[in-house]
């Protein structure tokens, strides 16, 4: 029987029709499981191996598929339990301690339209990248360490919502901001997006109070030759400079720190904002709504009632402040439960429509015995805008 799986499995290989092959229960315990998948690589296909320890590490190989077949037959032994998913049938071999066999075949499993090709990364995941090496992000031969996969993924998504706002974007000469920046993994990559990828000048404004990491990333920059990145230590009300910026970046600015870039990315007239939020406390300690009494005696309920309402009011004001808004999750919510994007292009919106949004936002911060910041620091903004007619 183990022979026909191996007979088959080989088949599939060739065909191009294997999917993944699970081992699960290892008997000696010093795996969690394995999982095998098809990778295209330069060179064409080789089968992925990742293993899971039990302190929580994923260790990474490659097998040659010609010998593939032969060495899951191999190392099942090993597993309590081995499943092959392929498109024309499915097997699962059983083991016991004593050696006993059991393998059934079973109909095949169509391949997801995901699972069909393989993600098209904006930075290839098998490729050497200089600054994510200096960020600690690959190693020197451009591996990605397991425990840096999940910034990786984010990486790769945070450009490719960049790259959907590009249209937005002028076509040269652009300025960006990055405000409460921390290690900059996102400005490193844009710059690197844009400058090499698109090949456009940029110039990122790269802003936090914590003095060591501005240091360290501004050696980063000057080492990678990124000649073009600025990296700035202060308050964002005092030392952004006068040139306003087209694309406005803030990833995990925690709580109001959000109101202040979203706040000051809208008074400098940027194009495009992109804010992730985060630790959204300030209305826990305001909403008063006998409707609501039900979700806001239960404090976890509150405050993620709280999160709900912080976010959604930021994105009625920045619609009445005349930007489109869209809401999106950047990232596996299994990776961050921060995974919440706020993506505003400015463009045309009339000021009829203006109006009843403010009003609208007015209307439920009163029924809620709200104050949000974003609302005091856009204060004078909105009467001039939306009272003077001049968006």
């Amino acid at each position: 029987m183990m022979q026909k799986l191996v007979q088959k499995l080989d088949n599939a290989i060739a065909d191009g029709t294997f999917i993944r092959a699970v081992c699960s229960g290892n008997f000696d315990k010093t795996v969690k499981k394995s999982v095998f998948t098809p990778s295209k690589r330069k060179n064409g296909y080789v089968i992925a191996e990742e293993r899971f320890m039990p302190d929580g590490k994923a260790l990474h190989s490659f097998c040659d598929p010609d010998k593939f077949a032969v060495y899951l037959s191999e190392i099942s032994a090993g597993y309590k339990q081995t499943d092959v998913f392929c498109q024309d049938f499915t097997a699962t071999v059983l083991r016991s301690k004593k050696g006993a066999l059991h393998i059934s075949f079973g109909q095949g499993k169509q391949m997801p339209e995901t699972e069909k090709q393989e993600k098209n990364y904006i930075l290839d995941p098998h490729k050497k990248y200089d600054f994510l090496v200096m960020l600690g992000v690959q190693d020197k031969n451009g591996r990605v360490y397991d425990k840096k996969q999940s910034k990786f993924r984010q990486i790769n998504r945070f450009l490719e919502i960049v790259s959907d706002t590009v249209s937005s974007l002028p076509d040269n000469g652009m300025t960006v901001w990055d405000l409460c920046c921390g290690k900059s993994y996102l400005s490193f990559a844009v710059y690197y997006y844009f400058r090499r990828v698109l090949n456009k000048d940029i110039t990122i404004y790269c802003v936090d109070r914590k003095e060591d990491v501005i240091k360290e990333c501004a050696e980063y920059a000057r080492q990678l030759g990124f000649d073009g990145m600025r990296f700035i230590c202060g308050d964002i009300f005092k030392c952004l400079p006068d040139k306003p910026a087209e694309l406005v970046l803030s990833l995990h600015a925690c709580d109001i720190a959000t109101d202040m870039v979203l706040s000051e990315a809208v008074k400098r007239g940027a194009k495009v904002i992109l804010s992730s939020p985060c630790c959204q406390h300030e209305l826990a300690s305001q909403i008063k709504s006998p409707e609501l009494n039900y979700i806001l005696r239960e404090p976890v309920l509150k405050q993620k009632l709280s999160v709900v309402i912080t976010d959604a009011l930021r994105c009625r004001l920045l619609y009445a402040c005349g930007y489109k808004v869209t809401t999106l999750e950047f990232i596996d919510p299994e990776d961050t439960p921060k995974n919440l994007m706020i993506r505003a292009e400015k463009t045309y919106i009339p000021l009829k429509l203006r109006r009843a949004a403010l009003d609208e936002y007015e209307m439920i911060c009163k029924s809620l015995n709200a104050a949000p910041t974003m609302r005091a620091l856009l204060d004078g903004f909105l009467n001039e805008r939306i009272k003077g007619d001049m968006i």
